[in-house]
């Protein structure tokens, strides 16, 4: 685990356990930004639901880990959530609300897959400073 006070990056098995974990690092690591309560929530809940789906999607029973990556980039926090398995969404129409929840919570969200694994950035602008 690496973690600096500007950046936190860390792994986890990709199972449901880890969800809490994860929530928990990043929190820690967010509570040294100026972000506010309802802001600072908002960011770990959209990261868990990127977790989530990493966890769910990506390895179909096969062990595998997610990688969780906050930083401050100019003015913006960004939260990364990868994974390096093969995603196979099924077309269950009760599923599929973590995207819309992730933008509802964040100013931006960008999702990129390849053969290589499947990477969430969450974006949000940070406060100015006083």
């Amino acid at each position: 685990m690496k973690k600096h006070e500007r950046e936190i990056d860390v792994a986890f098995p990709a199972r449901p356990e880890s969800s809490p974990e994860l929530r928990r690092e990043l929190r820690r690591f967010l509570e040294n930004l100026c972000l506010d309560r309802d802001r600072l929530d908002d960011v770990v809940l959209a990261a868990g639901e990127a977790a989530g789906n990493a966890i769910e999607h990506a390895y179909r029973g096969d062990s595998g880990s997610v990688r969780l990556r906050a930083f401050v980039e100019n003015v913006s926090l960004v939260v990364e959530v990868c994974d390096s398995g093969r995603w196979r969404l099924e077309g269950d129409p009760e599923r599929g609300r973590g995207l819309g929840i992730m933008r509802a919570l964040v100013d931006h969200v960008s999702i990129e897959s390849t053969r290589a694994g499947t990477s969430v950035r969450l974006e949000v602008k940070l406060p100015e400073r006083r």
